[in-house]
C-alpha cells in the first residue's frame, strides 16, 4: 500500500501520533483512539494492522499485553515519497508555482497538432450513412453468399 494511502485517514494518522510519544499497550491505543473518533476495538485493530502491514508500526508481545511502537521502516517509506515529489517538482514543465520564472513552460512537450486551415468541420457525421448501397444484383441482396 502506498504511504500517502496509509497517513490518508485520520485513524492512522493519530495512531502514529500516539505512537511517536513511545510504546503504548493496544489497549491504551484503543482507548484514547475509540474515546475521540467514537469507533469501535475492532475498528482500531484493523488500522493498527494497515499500519503494521505498511510497516508503519510494529507489534511485540509481553505476557498478556501487546505493545505497539512505531517503525522507522514506514517513516522512511513516507520520506522517500515526499523526496520523489520534490525532485519532480524542481524539474518539472510549466509554470513554477513560486513565482520563480525557472521554467520553461514548453520544455519537453512536443507542439501541439493544429488542424490546417480550409479543413472543415466533421462534427456530427460519425456513425451515419452518407450514401445508400446498392446492390449489384437486386435478386441476391447486398451481401451475396457464395454457393458452395
Amino acid at each position: 500500500m502506498h504511504p500517502f494511502e496509509v497517513m490518508a485517514e485520520p485513524v492512522r494518522r493519530r495512531i502514529v501520533e500516539i505512537l511517536a510519544s513511545g510504546e503504548h499497550t493496544a489497549g491504551e491505543v484503543a482507548a484514547a483512539i475509540t474515546h475521540e473518533f467514537r469507533i469501535s476495538r475492532t475498528a482500531v485493530s484493523k488500522h493498527a494492522r494497515i499500519l503494521r502491514d505498511a510497516e508503519f508500526i510494529d507489534i511485540k508481545a509481553d505476557l498478556q499485553w501487546r505493545w505497539y511502537f512505531l517503525t522507522e521502516g514506514g517513516l522512511e517509506l513516507l520520506e522517500a515519497e515526499v523526496a520523489e515529489l520534490r525532485r519532480r517538482m524542481s524539474g518539472g514543465v510549466g509554470t513554477d508555482p513560486f513565482g520563480r520564472g525557472r521554467r520553461d513552460p514548453l520544455h519537453g512537450f512536443p507542439p501541439a497538432p493544429r488542424k490546417g486551415p480550409g479543413r472543415p468541420p466533421r462534427r456530427g457525421t460519425r456513425g451515419r450513412q452518407t450514401t445508400s448501397h446498392v446492390a449489384s444484383q437486386p435478386d441476391l441482396g447486398l451481401y451475396p453468399v457464395p454457393p458452395l
